[in-house]
């Protein structure tokens, strides 16, 4: 590990400003399916799956096995970016975010190249592996650059949102491409996209070599020892008078606690203030700001941390909150006509949607770094739970208006679910066993979106299109583990500041 301020300012802001670029441009852009896919369609990509064999290019609607085998793509290389962070985070763990970024900038220009390649053969669909192979590439560059968050250390909320903010915008080059490709009328064809993408994936190895850190910048209380060794520097104050009576009170506390059965269980972050007077109140008021939750399994191997309420509590959060997300992405033009029942109507809206989706990553950025770095955690949980709990209500209405805010809602609470859920895990875990844990999590919650096909079934069969039992239960399961998860987080806390005052 290194300290960030062992490096120059400068040098800093350039490797958080490509790590935002390459997030923007490659982190995500298998998300911009629903715009690549006309392009595909109109390029005649799996048209030999139809009944005759044609394609015409000047009606950009597959039929109904090429449909099927262009939503399988997309499919697969969904749950694969999913299931695949587990292993990628162990791998950042291990090799550390250099060499993990300098294999998934490898492996996204292998993709691109695939992809761009057009075969399909009974042994060989390039289509199919350039985008599982992208798929896997871009988590790796866009896991590695979480560290950088630490590179400024009074605002990592804000680069952390930023970082996070670019890969759900990641979409958008997709959006561009569409546009492009129609302003060409067909000349920049999908082979010609993404063979000229595959160089950004040789530009992350370039920038990775001559510019970005070798080992992840650290906090400086990223382990039990540094928390022990300073803690009168970094979360704790120790306040106290040269008085032997505040000496013997002291040892009398530290003793009792020591004595308790769960004194183990405690993190080594636990506080004991004293308060005697005004400049010690100003101090202890100045600690007591701070985020209590830093640090909270910091030392412990990630196993423990796996095993912990913390980590399961926030797991479940994001399963249920990435399936609402991506139940609704899914489906977006069908609950709209449902609820509006109006098919011109609903058409603009999914358009709209489809812009503002990306821009809402873009859009957020202050207003989620000013949430991460001003509030505790428990309280970004909160503001989680009101947004879930209007996208959800506002979404079930039949206006205009209400669905409108239900959509603008969404554009909000998906970049800062996957923000608040990274700054938990890096302020509760630590990064030394980031990856893992945080890879953990997102590999629960991909296996956990398989659930959508049934959900799909169930609004489609049994209720016959009507999403609002489907809504309704999604609303509630989203309340409850978002306020599960905050009363963990302010019981897990409340205690590890004990204020002794005379």
């Amino acid at each position: 590990m290194v300290s960030a301020t062992n490096v120059s300012v400068a040098r800093r802001a350039a490797q958080v400003a490509f790590a935002v670029f390459f997030c923007f441009t490659c982190g995500g852009i298998i998300f911009g399916f629903a715009a690549l896919k006309p392009v595909l369609v109109s390029e005649g990509v799996y048209a030999g799956l139809c009944d005759n064999g044609e394609f015409g290019t000047d009606q950009p609607i597959p039929c109904k096995d090429q449909d099927i085998r262009l939503n399988l793509m997309f499919t697969i290389a969904t749950v694969v970016t999913n299931v695949a962070a587990l292993p990628i985070g162990f791998t950042l763990d291990q090799i550390g975010p250099q060499r993990t970024s300098i294999l998934g900038g490898v492996l996204f220009a292998l993709g691109c190249f695939c992809f761009g390649l057009g075969t399909r053969i009974p042994v060989f669909d390039s289509y199919m592996i350039g985008y599982v192979v992208i798929a896997i590439g871009s988590p790796l560059i866009f896991l590695s650059s979480f560290h950088l968050s630490n590179a400024f250390p009074r605002n990592s909320g804000l680069v952390l949102s930023v970082i996070t903010g670019c890969f759900d915008a990641s979409s958008l080059p997709m959006v561009a491409y569409r546009e492009l490709y129609y302003v060409s009328q067909g000349w920049l064809t999908h082979r010609k996209w993404f063979w000229g993408y595959a160089f950004l994936g040789l530009a992350v190895v370039a920038e990775q070599i001559t510019l970005a850190p070798r080992t992840v910048y650290t906090r400086g209380d990223d382990t039990t020892k540094k928390f022990v060794d300073g803690l009168a520097n970094e979360r704790t104050t120790l306040l106290c008078d040269d008085h032997t009576t505040y000496s013997t009170r002291r040892q009398a506390v530290v003793a009792e606690i020591s004595d308790r059965p769960d004194f183990a269980d405690d993190p080594p972050s636990s506080l004991i203030l004293y308060a005697g007077n005004a400049d010690q109140s100003k101090a202890l008021h100045k600690t007591l700001s701070g985020d209590p939750l830093t640090g909270k399994l910091f030392g412990r191997s990630s196993m423990t941390q796996i095993m912990s309420s913390w980590f399961w509590l926030a797991a479940i959060f994001l399963c249920i909150h990435m399936l609402r997300i991506n139940f609704y992405i899914q489906s977006a033009h069908s609950q709209l006509l449902f609820y509006t029942g109006d098919p011109t109507l609903a058409d603009s809206l999914t358009m709209a949607f489809t812009y503002l989706l990306p821009l809402g990553g873009l859009v957020g950025i202050p207003f989620v770094g000013f949430l991460l770095d001003k509030r505790s955690s428990r309280d970004a949980i909160l503001v989680l739970a009101v947004f879930g709990v209007l996208f959800g209500a506002l979404g079930m209405s039949s206006a205009v208006a209400p669905q409108l805010l239900s959509i603008g809602t969404l554009t909000i609470l998906r970049p800062l679910m996957y923000t608040a859920v990274s700054d938990f895990s890096a302020k509760t875990f630590g990064f030394r066993t980031f990856g893992t844990v945080y890879g953990m999590a997102n590999t629960l919650s991909g296996l956990f979106g398989l659930v959508q096909w049934p959900l799909d079934l169930l609004v489609k069969l049994p209720l016959d299109g009507n999403y609002t039992p489907v809504n309704a239960s999604l609303l509630v399961f989203g309340l409850a583990t978002s306020v599960a998860l905050a009363t963990r987080i302010w019981l897990g806390t409340k205690s590890s500041v004990l204020v002794l005052a005379h």
